[in-house]
């Protein structure tokens, strides 16, 4: 009787925690099946989908971000710490119905911005919405003494986020601070000037639009000023005929790759904010950054090197002058499959010297930059130039070249022998 009452309560014991294990699974299923639900898309709406395993399902964007931000959620996960993609970030409060959250250090990838991970000590944001629901707060990039500060706003619809953030007017010497373990020339440079931004960053459309506005930028102490009576090592071949480069291929070049080198500080704003969009259509350096590579900062990719070249550029402009700054540049920049410089590019490719280049052929090297060696190994493959990036390089120089009287339309190279090849595919290009 005994044994049977020790079983019983030990059945009834079993039996209970089974329930209580249903239903805490019965309950995760409708929990699960309700969330599900809740984010579950409607027609028209932003969705991705979410692949657990082999399993996988479209979920709405607009209702992970309102859950996600809602207050009840927030006030769970005031005072814990969560561990996201971009760092470990602390949620507190931050006043009536706002919140604070901080995420220090904090490695920005994957929301959108272009290139390498952006890596900042901390980063503050506050959070709160406004009285059409949609949300707001303010931001801080770095340490509190230093940090670079705006504010943020975005607005959710089923299609889309707008996240719209204004910086404040703030020293540039602190924006750089933001990357001084990546940046070792930045202990030395004297920064000068001052900084704010806007930013227009669409969502799912991933359109970003950045605008940087720039007071006063200087920069001294690199050292630049050492260039002055610098000679280009580039070997005999690179060597600068007493003529120096001629009339077309400086115009040539400028027109292909810093059509405002005569304008700008050595940086370009208007090109830097479209190297920060997503599809940019064309490079952010200008002539001063591209020395800056050449000289001091190498071919790593990355902000960081960025970065580097924009300090060097404006110390470049500002201690060389634009002609020292062209005159360098065209000296060293490589010109394909090993080549060093304008005169051993004029010299090994068109059989001329530099110096005595006509418009076209100047054109045709100018269009080589952005990919030397891939444009000459197609040319090496197929034996024709890119007629419509040497037209469009010919169309933007300034003045623009008088174009000469085209051969007949079914014209036969040059029969000359000592005509280069690509002096004879340049002809025929430009004369359909």
């Amino acid at each position: 009787m005994k044994l049977w009452r020790v079983t019983n309560w030990r059945t009834r014991w079993a039996l209970w925690i089974a329930g209580v294990l249903v239903a805490l699974l019965l309950a995760l299923l409708v929990g699960a099946w309700a969330m599900l639900r809740l984010l579950r898309p409607v027609d028209g709406e932003w969705a991705q989908t979410l692949h657990i395993g082999p399993w996988q399902r479209a979920i709405s964007m607009p209702a992970v971000i309102r859950l996600a931000t809602h207050p009840v959620t927030l006030r769970v996960l005031e005072g814990r710490t969560v561990r996201t993609p971009f760092g470990r970030v602390a949620i507190a409060p931050d006043g009536p119905d706002a919140w604070r959250a901080t995420c220090a250090p904090c490695a920005l990838r994957g929301i959108g911005l272009p290139g390498d991970a952006v890596r900042l000590t901390r980063l503050v944001v506050t959070l709160a919405r406004d009285a059409d629901m949609n949300l707001q707060g303010d931001f801080a990039l770095g340490e509190a003494d230093h940090a670079v500060r705006g504010r943020w706003r975005a607005v959710l619809t089923p299609q889309q986020l707008e996240l719209s953030a204004q910086g404040d007017v703030t020293p540039i010497a602190d924006a750089f601070a933001l990357f001084a373990s990546t940046i070792p020339e930045l202990p030395r440079a004297q920064v000068d000037g001052l900084m704010r931004f806007d930013l227009r960053l669409r969502l799912p459309e991933r359109t970003l639009e950045f605008h940087p506005r720039l007071d006063g930028f200087r920069v001294a102490g690199l050292g630049t000023e050492a260039l002055l009576n610098a000679a280009p090592n580039c070997g005999a071949d690179g060597a600068v005929p007493a003529g120096g480069f001629g009339t077309w291929l400086p115009r040539a070049v400028i027109a292909a790759e810093d059509q405002r080198f005569h304008e700008h500080p050595g940086y370009d704003l208007d090109e830097i904010g479209n190297a920060l969009s997503f599809e940019p259509q064309r490079g952010a350096s200008t002539l001063s950054q591209q020395l800056a590579r050449l000289v001091y900062t190498g071919g790593a990719r990355g902000h960081a090197r960025k970065l580097r070249e924009l300090l060097y550029a404006v110390e470049l402009d500002r201690t060389l002058g634009k002609a020292r700054v062209m005159h360098l540049y065209l000296s060293l920049v490589p010109w394909g499959q090993g080549r060093c410089g304008a005169h051993a590019a004029a010299a090994q490719l068109l059989h001329k010297r530099v110096d005595r280049l006509t418009p076209a052929e100047a054109a045709w090297l100018a269009s080589l930059l952005h990919n030397p060696d891939l444009e000459l190994a197609r040319f090496d493959a197929h034996g024709e130039v890119n007629a419509a990036r040497v037209r469009w390089v010919l169309s933007q120089m300034r003045p623009v070249p008088r174009t000469p009287k085209p051969p007949a339309r079914h014209a036969e190279p040059p029969s000359d022998a000592t005509a280069a090849p690509i002096q004879q595919a340049l002809a025929l290009a430009l004369a359909r």
